[in-house]
């Protein structure tokens, strides 16, 4: 998941930015919204130089917020990696080197954790088995949204995943239910999509064919 921290740095940037913008009473504090996207490239994103990106909201994201130019994950898997984002530890120090086999230790306070004792409402929504709950992250989320049980059977990559339209749908209805009175929220929204083995949608493979081919 080489660009796992990129997309939060970004993200979390931009969340603050753009919540920070608004009028608000002076006592209330911003929300913060972090999105990570499994094993999306840098560059292959319009806000990074690639002229054939179909990237048109995470460009505009880019150009109202800030751009991270230089970032480096802390491992190339999903859950250490993550772990390192929430923790602010490298691998070595919260003990989480591999996926589906390390658990987050509890001692180890997390982002969420942090963010819910300064009295954030504190949820996340994820996209594949490897993030489960069951493998620590959830420390400190009062909702963890890992509900992959009625998906689909794991693809050759054996992993239980869930698509980005029907997360962002469940993130959506979380949020419309809201009270516009309650307390800041720290959400948490993770993707999987671009992961192998990665079927874009019918519309999106089509514009990708090169012009004289067929699909067989």
């Amino acid at each position: 998941m080489s660009t796992a921290q990129l997309a939060c740095a970004s993200a979390l940037a931009i969340a603050l930015l753009h919540a920070c913008s608004r009028p608000k009473a002076p006592e209330r504090s911003p929300n913060v919204l972090v999105i990570t996207v499994d094993t999306l490239r840098a560059d292959r994103l319009g806000c990074y130089g690639f002229d054939a990106a179909r990237t048109a909201n995470i460009d505009k994201l880019s150009r109202e917020g800030i751009r991270v130019e230089h970032a480096v994950a802390s491992a190339p898997i999903t859950m250490p990696s993550h772990t390192s984002i929430f923790t602010g530890f490298d691998p070595p120090a919260h003990g989480v080197r591999d996926n589906g086999t390390y658990p987050v230790p509890e001692e180890i306070e997390t982002l969420a954790e942090r963010l819910k004792s300064a009295g954030y409402q504190t949820q996340a929504f994820v996209s594949a088995e490897v993030l489960h709950s069951r493998y620590g992250l959830a420390q400190g989320f009062d909702g963890y949204d890992d509900e992959l049980w009625n998906e689909a059977e794991p693809t050759d990559f054996k992993r239980q995943e869930r698509s980005a339209h029907k997360t962002m749908d469940r993130v959506l209805q979380w949020l419309d239910g809201r009270p516009a009175s309650a307390e800041p929220f720290f959400l948490w929204v993770h993707l999987f999509d671009p992961h192998q083995p990665y079927n874009p949608p019918p519309a999106e493979a089509r514009s990708r064919r090169p012009s004289g081919l067929r699909k067989t």
